[in-house]
């Protein structure tokens, strides 16, 4: 899916939301494993052309997950989630996102 659809902005925002997003929920020391896969799969499946400048929205609910997810891992533990699980799906969000927005 093209990075800038609408489907693709709404879901990426639905993610940070506290009672339906995996990011959302681990905010709150939750981790949901189901949530956490549709997430990557949703970042899986975002297609991005070279040289394609990036949807402001896109970036603004993109960049700081991997930083938040790391953050949270903690907390989450806490909350009763497997650490290895979400240190797992922590890892996945980094690498996915520095695939999509490149390293420096």
């Amino acid at each position: 899916m093209k990075h800038s659809d609408p489907q693709v902005l709404e879901a990426l925002d639905l993610a940070w939301d506290p009672e339906q997003g995996p990011l959302g929920k681990l905010r709150q020391g939750e981790f949901d494993a189901d949530l956490a896969d549709r997430y990557i799969t949703l970042l899986n499946s975002v297609e991005i052309t070279e040289g394609e400048h990036l949807h402001q929205d896109f970036v603004r609910l993109l960049w700081f997950a991997p930083l938040f997810t790391e953050w949270q891992i903690e907390r989450a533990v806490k909350g009763g989630a497997d650490q290895q699980e979400v240190s797992n799906f922590c890892d996945l969000v980094r690498e996915r996102v520095m695939e999509i927005l490149g390293t420096p």
